[in-house]
C-alpha cells in the first residue's frame, strides 16, 4: 500500500471521510477514504500501479459480468447502444471526424463505434481485453501513452469513467497535453460524489468501488484539477444513464425491498439532477479546452 498527498492541491491535510469494503470480494478488509481541506476525497492509503490489477479479475467487475447474454446484460448492452451515440453527438458538436484518443477505454465499445464512423481511433488500456474490437484499420491500440509518438496529435481525447483508476495524474496531463491539438477538446466523465443517491446506500454506494476507484470528484474539485493543468471547462452534462447504473449496483441483492427502494430512489435522484443539474448528478461529463 502507498501513501498520497492531494492530487488537486498538493496539501497532505486531511480528516477520516468513510471506510468501505471491497464489494466484489469477501476479504473483510476495510479501506480508507479520506476529505481533504480542499473538500477532495480520495482513498488513502491505496494499491500501487503495480499491484492493482489484481483487483480487476473478479467475474463480477461490471464490465465483465453486463457483457453476459442474461436479462441485465441485455439491458447494459441497450444502454450502452444509446450512450455511445449520445457521447458521439457531443464530440460532433465539434468535430466531425478527426483523429481521437480514448484513454483507459476499457473493452472498446466507444472506439469501435467512432472507429465505424469514419474516425481514425487509438485506444489506450493496460487491463482490459479488447475482444470486441472490430477488425476496422482505423484503430491503433496501445498500453502506456509514452509509446504515441510527438506528430500524432488528437482533435479529441477522452476518459470515460477513467480518470478516477489512473495512479500517476500528472503523468496524465502531461501526456495530454503533449498530445492534444491546442484547439482540440478533452472530454472526461466521472462518478459524482455528490449524487442525490449517495446518501442513501452510505457504504455500500457502488461508485466508491475502493480500491479500484481512487479520487471522488464533485464539478467543483474537477474543475480544480483540470486548471491545475491549464484546462477550462467550457461545457458540462449529466449523464442521467449512470443513475440506475450506480443505482442498480448499490443494493442488495435478491430483497424485494431493496428493488422498491431502489426505484424510489432512482425517481428521486431523477428529479434533482433535473432541478439542480450537473453538480448533482450520478455522473459528470465535462468537455475541456487548453487554457
Amino acid at each position: 500500500m502507498e501513501t498520497i498527498k492531494c492530487i488537486v492541491c498538493g496539501k497532505n491535510k486531511t480528516t477520516p471521510y468513510i471506510e468501505v469494503s471491497d464489494r466484489l470480494s469477501q476479504n473483510p478488509e476495510l479501506y480508507q477514504l479520506v476529505k481533504c481541506d480542499c473538500n477532495f476525497v480520495y482513498l488513502n492509503p491505496r494499491p500501487s500501479e503495480d499491484n492493482i490489477a489484481t483487483h480487476y479479475n473478479s467475474p463480477n467487475y461490471d464490465p465483465h459480468n453486463f457483457s453476459k447474454d442474461n436479462k441485465l446484460g441485455k439491458i447494459y448492452k441497450l444502454v450502452q447502444w444509446v450512450t455511445v451515440r449520445w457521447k458521439f453527438r457531443k464530440i460532433a458538436s465539434f468535430y466531425q471526424s478527426g483523429k481521437l484518443l480514448d484513454v483507459g477505454g476499457g473493452n472498446g465499445e466507444f472506439a469501435d463505434f467512432m472507429a465505424l464512423q469514419g474516425w481514425k481511433v487509438y485506444l489506450q488500456d493496460k487491463i482490459s481485453k479488447l475482444d470486441n474490437l472490430s477488425d476496422s484499420k482505423n484503430i491503433n491500440t496501445v498500453q502506456n501513452l509514452e509509446t504515441i509518438k510527438d506528430d500524432e496529435y488528437f482533435n479529441v481525447i477522452t476518459l470515460w469513467h477513467s480518470l478516477e483508476h489512473i495512479h500517476n495524474i500528472e503523468k496524465l496531463y502531461f501526456q495530454i497535453n503533449r498530445l492534444l491539438k491546442p484547439d482540440g477538446i478533452l472530454l472526461i466523465a466521472v462518478p459524482n460524489i455528490n449524487a442525490p443517491e449517495r446518501t442513501f446506500f452510505n457504504k455500500t454506494w457502488a461508485p466508491f468501488d475502493a480500491p479500484r476507484h481512487l479520487y471522488h470528484f464533485q464539478l467543483k474539485t474537477l474543475n480544480e484539477l483540470c486548471s491545475k493543468y491549464k484546462f477550462k471547462i467550457v461545457r458540462k452534462y449529466s449523464l442521467f444513464q449512470d443513475t440506475p447504473y450506480n443505482i442498480l449496483l448499490s443494493i442488495e441483492k435478491n430483497k424485494p425491498f431493496q428493488i422498491i427502494k431502489g426505484v424510489l430512489v432512482f425517481y428521486y435522484s431523477i428529479i434533482v439532477t433535473l432541478l439542480r443539474g450537473p453538480e448533482h448528478s450520478s455522473s459528470i461529463l465535462v468537455i475541456c479546452r487548453k487554457a
